[in-house]
């Protein structure tokens, strides 16, 4: 048995064996290829090219980026990759201007690229700096890397590949740290007074530096989007009373100008800061100094608003302050408005709506105004009141309702109201409505008068209405249109060039009306296009065509002489 046991060790040590050696023959696996990648790279104020990547094996296949962040302490902060990409109507636009000679533009059809969205890139941390990276990249033409810690310093770069790489390593280089510009914002007197400050920043820009200023924008939006927004939109930042409050990272302009807010509202200044690019300098604002005659009051302003003359409620509403404020307007017309400054007089603006159908009661806007006393404090109340709408009503027969529509081209027809003058005199005036109703159209009207409607079938074809007049109790009144017992002659524009008809030139015709959208047309085969009926005494008519230059005129004496305005190109 012993001699079994021998024979079968001897047989398993040899399979074992020779499964070994099969195993050292096998080919080793063969690492994956990363075909190397020239890059043109721009930091914050340095230019250089990088040299290409140097072919390296990674495991993951795809297209990646990193860069270097150098700086004198390990990172801390967040890092943002964006791919670039050129529209179609940017890239024609270019095109186009370059085939025609035009330097208009940039050099480079990169620089046309545009981030359509960031992506957050890791970042490890080294002795001085750290790594972006690698984050996987789509294939674009440019790529731009943002990367920021709390205290506003940031990195940036710009790059360009040689061309839009499908796969590999894109190595932006070395970024170099990019010190903030800003301004330490010191408050001196603002412990006694209740309530918070803030302070509005306007950019005085250096004519010289405004592109470069400019184009650092963007990349200061994502290091910090509150105060940029507030730069861009003049907005207020908030400012603490115990300790300095940093404004940065800030364009590198010439200066800044502040504008220090109390929490009533009221503003003091402005203060010109002079900004040292690289440096966050301080400004002390001193509130006595800035608000000689006090930092202001406030009342709670409690009103109602009612339509016209009688106490039916204007509500339910919103109503706007003049800092964009929005205040609900109840049911019963009341609200209540608090930090109302009392030191000048303050505009709201009420914003009602209505139902979908039938004619509105009133106006859907109304504007009023609460101008303080010397006396008011505490609570002031008030009761304003939203006119009310009478109605003229335009009445038209079938017959002349089926002409007018035949004769208009859209946007047409038009309505027009005016109101006759002491002097007998007509002048446009606005209204709000203009209502469609069976035969006819009611328009709205807010005081007593004389009034008639303008129709419009075009620009240049303008029919007054009968004359009615609005008493001041609020009841319809009527005027109508009638039937053209003799329509105004037709006139067409004919469009040649040295002789021959010019087919598609785009015609622009306008009577001179401020109320009047101007009509187009394109001309026909026989480079003819119809104006229709003219009856107003200036017809302002402009025609463009490609490969000519435009052509602009007066056709009334032509259209009133033939019937046709010739215009040869």
């Amino acid at each position: 048995m012993r001699w079994k046991q021998v024979l079968t060790g001897m047989l398993l040590g040899a399979v074992l064996l020779a499964a070994w050696w099969a195993a050292s023959r096998r080919p080793g696996v063969s690492p994956v290829r990363v075909p190397s990648v020239s890059v043109e790279v721009a930091d914050a104020g340095v230019r250089d090219v990088v040299s290409a990547v140097e072919a390296r094996e990674v495991a993951d296949a795809g297209l990646w980026l990193r860069a270097t962040l150098e700086g004198t302490q390990p990172f801390t902060g967040e890092a943002r990759v964006g791919a670039a990409f050129i529209s179609d109507e940017d890239l024609r636009w270019w095109e186009q201007g370059r085939e025609r000679g035009a330097h208009a533009g940039p050099s480079r059809l990169e620089d046309l690229a545009n981030v359509r969205g960031w992506v957050t890139a890791p970042v490890t941390a080294s002795a001085r700096g750290g790594v972006l990276g690698p984050v996987e990249v789509p294939s674009a033409p440019r790529y731009q890397l943002v990367a920021f810690e709390p205290d506003g310093t940031f990195w940036w770069g710009d790059l360009v590949p040689a061309s839009p790489p499908g796969s590999g390593l894109l190595d932006a280089g070395v970024l170099r740290a990019t010190r903030p510009t800003g301004v330490r914002v010191r408050l001196a007197g603002a412990r006694d007074v209740a309530g918070a400050f803030s302070v509005r920043i306007e950019r005085d820009v250096d004519p010289v530096d405004a592109e470069r200023a400019s184009a650092l924008l963007e990349v200061l939006r994502l290091v910090a989007p509150e105060l940029m927004g507030a730069l861009r939109d003049g907005l207020p930042m908030p400012l603490g009373k115990e300790g300095d409050t940093v404004l940065a990272p800030l364009p590198p302009d010439r200066a800044v100008r502040l504008w220090l807010r109390a929490p009533s509202g009221r503003e003091g200044g402005p203060v010109d800061v002079p900004l040292r690019e690289g440096t966050v300098g301080t400004v002390t604002l001193d509130v006595a100094r800035l608000f000689p005659e006090g930092v202001g009051r406030t009342v709670a302003l409690r009103g109602r608003v009612l339509l016209g003359d009688t106490s039916r409620s204007a509500g339910p509403a919103v109503l706007r302050t003049e800092d964009g404020r929005e205040v609900e307007v109840a049911a019963d017309g009341r609200f209540t408005v608090p930090d109302v400054p009392t030191w000048r007089a303050s505009r709201f603006t009420l914003w009602r709506e209505e139902g979908a159908s039938g004619r509105p009661v009133a106006p859907s806007q109304g504007d009023f105004t609460f101008t303080p006393t010397a006396e008011t404090a505490g609570t002031a109340e008030v009761v304003w009141r939203l006119p009310v709408y009478r109605w003229l009503v335009l009445r038209m027969d079938g017959f002349t309702r089926a002409q007018l529509q035949a004769r208009a081209r859209p946007p047409y027809p038009v309505y027009l109201l005016q109101r006759r003058d002491a002097r007998g005199a007509w002048s446009d005036v606005p209204a709000q409505e203009f209502i469609p109703e069976g035969d006819g159209v009611a328009v709205s009207l807010l005081e007593p008068g004389t009034y008639r409607v303008m129709i419009a079938s075009s620009p240049y074809a303008l029919r007054p209405s009968t004359v009615a007049h609005a008493a001041a109790e609020a009841a319809d009144v009527e005027v109508r249109l009638a039937a053209e017992e003799a329509p105004a002659p037709s006139c067409e524009v004919l469009v040649t060039q040295q002789g021959r008809p010019v087919a598609g030139a785009l015609v622009t015709a306008d009577g001179g009306g401020r109320s009047m959208p101007p009509v187009r047309g394109e001309t026909l085969t026989d480079g003819r296009w119809s104006l229709g009926p003219v009856r107003s005494e200036r017809l302002q008519v402009q025609v463009q065509a490609e490969g000519h230059a435009d052509w602009e005129g007066e056709g009334t004496e032509a259209c009133r002489r033939s019937g046709v305005l010739e215009v040869k190109l």
